[in-house]
């Protein structure tokens, strides 16, 4: 039913086709590289992908930027968060055009400025949302316990057991160092390739719905 009423709506059916085509195009390119007809159609695809991006980036902060500003004249009780977004957004943009119009230079990194702003506000902000971070993981593992379910406890108990061992008074213990990276080259680093290969088939799984037009994120509210 659902391709039925697609079929009858073009303006559904013409961005499907443009989206499922345009995909195709550029994934055919990066299979099969050096086709010369596909590989110019791939990077003009490519070109027109990034200046739309660009123009929705900008579009996109416009629109967050104006809205945080009628926030800020509201009375609204926290519209004062609103200024810490409003100085993300807008310094690192302006430190960029500092940087280029004062001396001359493209990339912002290597603007001394940019990197005090790094060091002295980017880090500790950083560093205190890992903290909350570890915070919220400790609190969730003392409700996984009270909860009592058997394979949250098992997973717990594990990760507390590989951090008392990891403690610098137990480091010269005989046998334990040897005995923890052959764990971690092997157990371990079996358990994350695992997980990259799951992520890696859902991702193309999902790829593959969408330029087939199974699933429209795009459309589909």
């Amino acid at each position: 039913m659902r391709r039925i009423d697609l079929l009858r709506n073009p303006k559904r059916l013409i961005p499907i086709l443009i989206g499922s085509v345009a995909g195709i195009f550029v994934l055919i390119d990066r299979l099969f590289p050096g086709i010369g007809s596909i590989a110019n159609g791939s990077q003009i695809l490519l070109n027109w992908a990034t200046v739309i991006a660009a123009f929705a980036l900008i579009a996109g902060s416009t629109n967050v930027i104006i809205h945080h500003i009628k926030r800020l004249a509201s009375t609204d009780p926290k519209r004062w968060y609103s200024i810490a977004l409003l100085l993300g957004v807008i310094i690192p943009p302006a430190l960029a055009v500092y940087g280029y119009s004062t001396q001359g230079r493209a990339n912002v990194l290597e603007l001394g400025l940019f990197q005090d702003v790094i060091r002295w506000v980017y880090a500790p902000i950083s560093i205190s949302l890992l903290a909350l971070l570890t915070f919220f993981g400790l609190t969730a593992a003392i409700h996984a316990f009270g909860a009592g379910q058997r394979e949250a406890i098992i997973v717990v108990s594990v990760a507390l057991l590989f951090l008392v061992l990891q403690l610098p008074v137990l480091a010269g213990l005989p046998y334990l160092g040897e005995s923890l990276g052959w764990i971690q080259r092997y157990i371990v680093m079996a358990g994350l390739r695992g997980l990259i290969f799951g992520s890696a088939i859902g991702a193309i799984v999902a790829s593959i719905r969408i330029l087939l037009g199974i699933d429209l994120p795009y459309l589909d509210r």
